[in-house]
């Protein structure tokens, strides 16, 4: 069959997908039932996720984006799925190579966050809006999260947005966002809108044969024979840093909303904790604590699902924005019975019918936080800041600017203080700042000059600082915001900190605080000392999560 009849032929029977390769290299075709290209896209940016025929959800979890090349491989071959299951699947080597052709990237508008209420509470929803109305802004809505059923439960993450202000710039709106922080004391957020997908042509090349594959917009692959897909030069998320990684499942290659490669893993829900509790929790741990970060772990996958990475291919990221995701190079038999021996298990409200934000952080520093103290959010019930069990009634009123100094220095035993010397900085540490260094910082401008003091307006009920003025040289900078103050000050470990009255000898500030992370929900040092006490997975969520409900959902 001469060369343009042959690929005239390939075209007509793929649908639109071109293969061009010499005749005796050409990897075999399966015709199935295929999708549109539209549909295909709209599944890129579903806000739900379905399930396999276990019962059990598969999610889509991006591993990187912004690529201008990307290597795929697996020992037994892969086959390239241009439709996704049950499409036409091209069966080819073990090493291929994609790039990307004629990109457009993504049109785009950006809303700043005001408040979010969860869906079902309108007078509240009604009572925000008014309140920002009198303060003389135009306020819009954006619904956000999913409603879906699951074992006979209808379970709703809606939560409604209330924005305004729409930039064309994001860089704009980060700072009107900024802005209006320091004016009304909110995080900074942005709600983006795309008006305009991006588009492009994935140019798939199959290494051992030489054939290539043209597809529009995206190109799902999977491997031959059981097993796993390897992703070369996987970018760490501090950058800098590559790695080779496997992982379960199918992936897939898209255009990003800059117009170049993401890659993304659709794996079921059980394969995906599998690779997530460990990189999130050590392995080493009481099992009753492995148990519980399991079951936190799989909430947050629910939860956040419609609620972030909504102008992306995939629905959640594999990094600490949503959580750490390292792959399958990254289980361990330990944390995979934990994540067996409870799954489908999730923390509901009272109601039953919500889930709870299981949110988590490494070490609380011997009391956690009350939610609206770290992000936009009105006051969850489930998430109240509490102290540590072992602490008695000392310190049960919370952390205050009335004994924070005593807190700090004293150290009390609590069950999150850890008894390892290798992980006992994550409860009481010091740095010393230069002040020289902060301006350049996140949320310090260049402008800034030398540090010339900090001045703690407001705490939280841990202590954690949310309100903060940095005194530089040439000006004064408000920051509100728990992470905002930590990277402000150079990545701080937490926000529970006081200043020392006097610098050390070489002029630098010298910072005294407590705990690592933002402090709101599981405690992950505190439930493995829970755990080591003997205390087992449900009391120890239940502590963390007030009122809480513990049931099995598939």
């Amino acid at each position: 069959m001469a060369g343009t009849t042959r690929r005239r032929f390939l075209q007509s029977l793929c649908g639109g997908l071109v293969v061009a390769g010499a005749s005796s290299l050409a990897p075999r075709i399966v015709r199935g039932s295929d999708m549109s290209l539209g549909d295909r896209i709209d599944l890129l940016y579903s806000n739900q996720f379905n399930f396999d025929d276990l019962g059990r959800p598969r999610i889509t979890v991006g591993v990187m984006q912004g690529q201008r090349e990307v290597q795929l491989s697996a020992r037994g071959g892969l086959s390239a799925l241009p439709s996704g299951d049950g499409g036409t699947a091209i069966f080819g080597g073990g090493r291929w190579r994609m790039r990307v052709a004629d990109a457009v990237p993504s049109k785009q508008s950006f809303r700043i966050v005001l408040d979010a209420v969860p869906a079902t509470e309108l007078r509240e929803i009604d009572r925000q809006a008014k309140v920002w109305k009198g303060r003389g802004y135009d306020v819009a809505e954006a619904e956000v999260g999913a409603l879906f059923g699951v074992a006979g439960k209808v379970l709703d993450t809606r939560r409604v947005l209330l924005t305004t202000d729409l930039f064309s710039s994001e860089r704009e709106a980060e700072a009107h966002a900024r802005e209006l922080a320091e004016r009304h004391g909110i995080l900074p957020r942005l709600h983006p809108e795309v008006e305009r997908r991006s588009t492009g042509r994935i140019l798939a090349e199959d290494l051992d044969s030489g054939v290539t594959v043209e597809a529009e917009g995206v190109l799902w692959f999977a491997p031959k024979t059981a097993g796993k897909m390897t992703v070369h030069d996987v970018v760490s998320e501090a950058g800098g840093s590559y790695q080779d990684r496997a992982y379960r499942g199918q992936i897939y290659v898209a255009i990003d909303r800059k117009g170049k490669l993401a890659v993304v893993n659709l794996v079921g829900e059980a394969e995906l904790l599998a690779g997530l509790v460990p990189a999130e929790i050590y392995a080493s741990a009481p099992s009753e604590a492995l148990k519980a970060q399991a079951v936190a772990a799989r909430g947050q996958l629910v939860a956040k699902v419609g609620s972030r990475h909504l102008d992306d291919p995939f629905v959640l990221c594999a990094h600490q924005h949503c959580q750490v995701y390292a792959g399958a190079g990254s289980e361990h038999p330990r944390t995979n019975a934990a994540v067996e021996r409870t799954i489908g298990r999730v923390l509901m409200r009272p109601n039953e019918t919500q889930l709870v934000d299981t949110v988590y952080s490494a070490n609380c520093g011997g009391h956690t936080e009350h939610n609206e103290q770290v992000w936009v959010s009105p006051a969850d019930p489930q998430l109240r800041g509490t102290a540590d069990p072992k602490l008695g009634d000392k310190f049960a009123k919370g952390i205050s600017a009335a004994n924070i100094d005593e807190w700090l220095a004293t150290s009390p035993d609590s069950y999150s203080k850890p008894r390892s010397s290798t992980m006992a900085s994550a409860y009481r540490w010091s740095v010393s700042l230069d002040p020289a260094a902060v301006a350049g910082n996140p949320e310090v401008p260049r402008s800034f000059g030398k540090l010339e003091g900090i001045e703690i307006h407001a705490r939280g009920r841990s202590g954690r600082a949310t309100h903060v003025s940095l005194h530089g040289a040439r000006e004064t900078v408000e920051i509100h915001g728990e992470l905002r103050i930590r990277r402000a000050l150079g990545g701080l470990k937490s926000s529970m900190f006081v200043v020392a009255k006097r610098r050390d000898e070489f002029g630098r500030f010298v910072i005294h605080g407590g705990g690592h992370g933002h402090g709101v929900g599981l405690c992950q040092h505190g439930a493995m000392g829970m755990a080591a006490a003997g205390k087992s997975y449900g009391p120890i969520l239940n502590h963390y999560y007030r009122d809480s409900k513990l049931i099995r959902l598939w």
